[in-house]
């Protein structure tokens, strides 16, 4: 597994650059090393003031360590246990699909048996709204 912690970058002192070897004298066994550039210094000085206060996430990483194969029987177990999540997967799926599958069906009944009812008191009114006009057309003539 793979787990994910934020730590704080903490202010480190500059240190100087480890020297280079640009000259040797070989007769003194001397090393000489160039000065180190003092703009460059600087610069690191005003950004570690800016690191000190950033976050980073660090990522820990779990290795897992692997099995000395015993042979062929470590690879079967493996290979059967592989097979078995293969096929409780395709279970899973395809009790997921029925299960969809009678959801929508009861969802299309119920839609069905609502705009049923819904129509059904419409036209109970509109009955009533017919009632009443063929009434006041009688009293009228």
């Amino acid at each position: 597994m793979v787990e994910q912690e934020v730590k704080k970058v903490e202010a480190v002192t500059p240190v100087a650059p480890a020297p280079v070897e640009t000259k040797t004298d070989v007769a003194e066994g001397k090393v000489t090393a160039p000065p180190p550039p003092v703009a460059a210094e600087k610069e690191k000085a005003a950004t570690t003031a800016e690191e000190s206060k950033a976050l980073a996430i660090v990522e820990k990483t779990e290795l897992v360590p692997k099995k000395v194969s015993g042979g062929s029987i470590d690879r079967d177990i493996a290979l059967a246990d592989l097979e078995k999540e293969k096929r409780l997967s395709f279970i899973k799926a395809w009790e997921d699909s029925e299960k969809t599958k009678a959801e929508n069906k009861s969802q299309k009944k119920l839609l069905a048996a609502w705009e049923n009812s819904k129509k059904a008191a419409l036209e109970a009114k509109l009955r009533n709204i017919e009632e009443k006009l063929e009434k006041q057309k009688a009293e009228y003539a």
